[in-house]
């Protein structure tokens, strides 16, 4: 766990980034020395609660390690409990590399579950202070149980079957984030909100991580200070089956960022990070911290729009393999047997590659498919399932940060191979158009196509993989009804 990062290049140019496991990574050897959990039928228990313990440090490199090498091991993990139970995915001797992912996640799910009933605080008090009375003694299963039951009303036992077993996961739809200054009191506080849906039918529980610290964004008030940059607030959410929440939280400074950890979940990446610029003021915002419930479900969508996503039936990409004889010879292309793959910004895919963001549009996956531009001898399509005819105003998705080399949000633009255009060809029923988009002037979002006559025979977008910039990205498009 949290060993070195190794680099090598590739052929090509391309940049692999490894990690050698740290031997002398002393929590490890602290806990193995001075506690033991025994559970003759749960046995990983031990490991599980080890593992719960070092995922309560926020490592910034492995997001950064996983924006360099492409899916992280986590992300593998979480893809293979999709399709297995933990039990299954332990005993999968093809699955050992990402073992002590599986562990790390499900032992998060499982302690962030009791969190989330006992109170964040106490839990971690409760924990450190029995792992302390217990030291260098052997304690069981049962008993960590009865004591949380005892103190916290709150038993792991009937949790764990499931946990251990069940394929079910929780499936989450995030609504848009909202961050905006407004008065409390006699002060100036941030108040960040949003919507969130549970629509499976599995318990789900959200981690947020709210990153404080830098004045940035208008923040030179004298009343609010400046918090350490280190600095992070964190919040869990619980969700029952079907749940819906509207949350709110207020802060005496502008956090610089969010992390939504959906833990074991559907939702591809599990982790979402949302950046705050500047945060505008709203005086007439009604200030409120908390949890409401409401009976209306996460929705993307408006009555009269259509999308059509990289994941939907609708979408469609050719599949003709144009690599070269001798690039084949040269570099030789890992099959992960995995349907998403990591975006190599240095050497990028020859064909249309599935790969996951969280800046991508997506309910549940956020996903899209990318290329090494071309001749425009490559494309992929939408066909809209447009059921009335009349005009309509279409958009595509895009994410301008992603994909550029030595870009990012908030960083440094990137250099020529990043400036170009994506060339469309919209089927509407007076012809064919094509449109072209500069994606460096493109917004994060929606980016008009502009306005057509559609109608269910004629209704299609295609997008070619001709383009200066370096790689073009395909993800979704909406159409608008007027």
């Amino acid at each position: 766990e949290s060993g070195r990062a190794n680099f090598t290049r590739q052929a090509g140019g391309s940049m692999q980034v490894t990690e050698t496991v740290n031997p002398y990574f002393i929590f490890s050897e602290l806990y193995h020395f001075s506690n033991h959990i025994r559970s003759d039928h749960w046995p990983v228990i031990d490991l599980v609660l080890e593992a719960y313990f070092k995922s309560q440090t926020t490592d910034m490199r492995s997001q950064w390690m996983r924006d360099m090498s492409g899916l992280s091991e986590d992300e593998m993990a979480n893809i293979a409990l999709q399709n297995y139970s933990f039990e299954e995915l332990l005993e999968n001797k093809e699955r050992q590399k990402i073992v002590d992912n599986l562990i790390k996640l499900k032992g998060n799910f499982l302690f962030t579950m009791i969190q989330s009933k006992a109170g964040e605080t106490e839990f971690s008090g409760f924990l450190r202070n029995l792992l302390r009375e217990k030291q260098f003694k052997v304690f069981t299963f049962d008993s960590l149980d009865q004591r949380l039951h005892s103190e916290f009303g709150v038993a792991i036992t009937p949790y764990m079957d499931n946990w251990f077993k069940d394929k079910k996961l929780p499936g989450f739809l995030i609504s848009p984030i909202t961050a905006v200054n407004t008065k409390s009191a006699d002060q100036i506080r941030t108040m960040v909100s949003f919507s969130a849906s549970n629509t499976s039918d599995a318990d789900g529980v959200i981690k947020l991580i709210f990153r404080m610290g830098g004045f940035g964004g208008g923040r030179s008030r004298m009343m609010r200070g400046a918090p350490s940059p280190d600095d992070n607030i964190n919040k869990i959410l619980f969700l029952k089956p079907g749940e819906t929440k509207n949350v709110s939280y207020l802060f005496d400074s502008e956090p610089r960022g969010l992390t939504i950890n959906t833990l074991t979940s559907k939702n591809i990446p599990q982790t979402l990070a949302q950046f705050f610029g500047k945060v505008e003021e709203d005086l007439k915002a009604v200030p409120h911290e908390g949890e409401e419930l409401t009976h209306e479900v996460v929705s993307t969508l408006q009555p009269n729009e259509i999308v059509v996503d990289n994941e939907d039936p609708g979408f469609s990409h050719t599949s003709t393999d144009k690599t070269s004889l001798l690039y084949k010879l040269i570099i030789k292309e890992k099959d992960t047997g995995l349907k998403y793959a990591g975006l190599d910004n240095w050497r990028p895919a020859l064909k249309w590659t599935n790969t996951t963001n969280s800046g991508f549009y997506g309910l549940y996956v956020r996903s899209a498919y990318y290329i090494k531009s071309g001749k425009g001898d490559q494309s992929v399509t939408w066909n809209i399932p447009v059921r009335e005819a009349g005009h309509y105003d279409v958009f595509t998705y895009i994410n301008p940060n992603i994909g550029r080399r030595g870009g990012g949000p908030g960083g440094p633009g990137g250099g020529q191979e990043d400036k170009g255009e994506y060339h469309y060809f919209i089927t509407h029923d007076e012809g064919v158009t094509e449109q072209t988009l500069e994606v460096e002037n493109a917004e994060t979002g929606w980016n008009s196509l502009g306005s057509f006559y559609l109608s269910p025979e004629h209704a299609r977008i295609v997008l070619t993989n001709k383009s200066n910039r370096r790689i073009v990205i395909a993800d979704a498009i909406k159409v608008v009804k007027n």
